[in-house]
């Protein structure tokens, strides 16, 4: 497979924009698998090196928000366990499940997401405490379900587990967006270490791409820590529409 300059520089850029969005709503592999495959990388190789390149990506922006002070490691080290479990639980299950009852289910579900992300996506009010019972159970449920959702489908996962940890777990926009991607974060290096020992990752590309993804990390992960009230909300609806878009897309070819 011979690659023009022209098309590193498309990849630096798309894969760049893919990591900037994914570091504040989740939702970047909604750009870089379609990347990918207007490439032309080989199908068997491209779910590998997605996972390697925003995993190594993301390393920075859970970087940023850890020495910034943004993860709650006391919620979230539940969210984590959980959603692995989940990821190992709905992988095995993804073989029994048409994807076509997946995409209409995302198409009926996403409305009432934006209409639940315009309810408590906005200028935050005082809350009752939660007790340590409720964060622990809130927690790993919302890792469970949706690590099981990352195992069966994948996309939007991150941008899921933001909404979750508002609504569920009482997080402002700023810690929702930084735990929300250490959660999905964990799942996807486990996954990368898998492709990485079966050799499933196209390195020409990768390293284009991983270089991409850093720099978009970074600045994304920038805002959330310095203007999250701003840069969220407009972020999370931009998924939202290419999540129903791609499901629409993908559904009319099933």
């Amino acid at each position: 497979m011979e690659i023009e300059l022209w098309q590193y520089a498309t990849v630096f850029l798309l894969i760049g924009f893919s990591g900037f969005i994914d570091s504040i709503a989740g939702g970047g592999g909604l750009i870089s698998v379609p990347t990918y495959l207007a490439l032309g990388m080989p199908a068997e190789l491209i779910l590998g090196t997605n996972k390697c390149v925003s995993s190594t990506g993301t390393t920075f922006a859970v970087y940023r928000y850890i020495r910034n002070r943004t993860i709650l490691w006391k919620t979230v080290v539940y969210a984590i366990v959980a959603a692995l479990v989940g990821s190992a639980i709905g992988a095995s299950l993804s073989t029994y499940l048409s994807r076509s009852i997946i995409f209409i289910l995302l198409l009926a579900i996403i409305p009432i997401l934006f209409i639940l992300q315009a309810k408590y996506m906005r200028s935050q009010v005082a809350k009752p405490e939660l007790t340590q019972q409720q964060i622990v159970f809130r927690a790993t449920l919302s890792g469970l379900l949706l690590g099981g959702y990352d195992g069966i489908f994948g996309p939007g996962t991150g941008t899921f587990l933001l909404l979750a940890f508002m609504i569920f777990l009482q997080m402002n926009t700023r810690e929702a967006s930084a735990n929300a991607r250490i959660v999905n974060y964990a799942s996807n290096v486990s996954a990368f270490i898998y492709f990485l020992i079966q050799g499933q990752i196209f390195w020409p590309v990768a390293l284009v791409a991983i270089a991409g993804s850093i720099c978009g990390n970074w600045l994304g992960s920038g805002l959330v820590i310095n203007n999250a009230e701003k840069v969220v909300v407009p972020v999370f609806r931009f998924v939202l529409t290419l999540l129903m878009l791609k499901c629409g897309y993908d559904l009319f070819l099933v």
